[in-house]
């Protein structure tokens, strides 16, 4: 009896100190974030419990309403996010000093090989060993006797040429087309090469999200300043302007970079658009 009686003591002081905490006004909490990294500026610092956000200064120091119980959620692109419940102690300093990790980002291992191809067939060629051709069976001696093909359009695939001497029918030039052929190597080699780095640029794009990509290239005042968005709807612009991978990988190329700047702009036009469109249907049907 005496247990239960101690018990619901502790409980009602407990709900007294909550619902006292509750009634208080909210205040102006100024605060700093401490960082390894020289970089604490932009970092949003929004009050969950009344739904209102901050942004940190150049210096790291943000300043928001809030009260006792209050939480508190700090987000940024550089750091690792974090959750802090406010106390009564946290209101008795001049500045809440607030700690965040830097966020590292870890690259996906990459092997180089030695034995790479690069399209160029001449250097590929010395890089590959051919088993299994069999030169015993021809006769390099033996010469054949043709017919005038100067009008005849089909062409002659045992025709001598200048690379087999002496009217041999053995073509080398044809022998290491063969050979191209068996590695996968076709055309023209400057063709090849752009096509291989074509091939390898677009890997490297897939490696990582668009979301990523933007973040490496564009400051968070980029989204607020120059696309005019809000700290809410960045998230939600990036994944509708995502383009295509080939698309995407032409906007990253350097020399593309006014090119993609344009193309987030027109988006974001669209994005608002779009959702202005949702707004006044919502308010219609209400």
């Amino acid at each position: 009896m005496r247990q239960n009686y101690l018990f619901a003591t502790v409980l009602l002081l407990i709900l007294t100190q909550w619902t006292f905490a509750q009634g208080k006004e909210r205040v102006v909490l100024v605060g700093k974030i401490l960082s390894d990294s020289l970089d604490v500026e932009n970092i949003s610092v929004f009050n969950i419990s009344s739904n209102t956000t901050s942004i940190t200064n150049i210096d790291g120091k943000f300043s928001i309403k809030a009260r006792e119980t209050d939480t508190l959620f700090f987000q940024s692109l550089a750091f690792v996010s974090k959750k802090y419940v406010l106390t009564q102690n946290d209101f008795w300093v001049d500045d809440l000093e607030i700690r965040l990790d830097v966020k590292i980002n870890e690259l996906d291992e990459v092997v180089v090989s030695p034995s790479t191809l690069t399209g160029i067939l001449k250097e590929d060629t010395k890089k590959i060993k051919v088993y299994g051709l069999n030169m015993s069976s021809i006769d390099v001696g033996e010469k054949r006797q043709y017919s005038d093909s100067r009008f005849d359009r089909t062409p002659n695939s045992v025709m001598p040429s200048q690379f087999a001497p002496n009217g041999s029918s053995i073509d080398i030039k044809m022998i290491l087309v063969g050979v191209a052929g068996l590695l996968g190597i076709k055309g023209d080699p400057k063709r090849n090469s752009r096509k291989v780095y074509e091939s390898r640029w677009k890997n490297e794009v897939t490696s990582m999200s668009f979301s990523d990509h933007l973040y490496r290239r564009f400051s968070h005042n980029f989204f607020v300043n120059n696309l005019k968005l809000k700290n809410e709807e960045i998230a939600t612009f990036i994944a509708f302007a995502e383009p295509g991978v080939d698309q995407l990988a032409q906007f990253l190329k350097p020399e593309n970079e006014l090119q993609f700047v344009e193309y987030l702009l027109q988006k974001v036009e669209e994005f608002k658009r779009n959702k202005s469109t949702e707004n006044t249907t919502n308010t219609n049907q209400d």
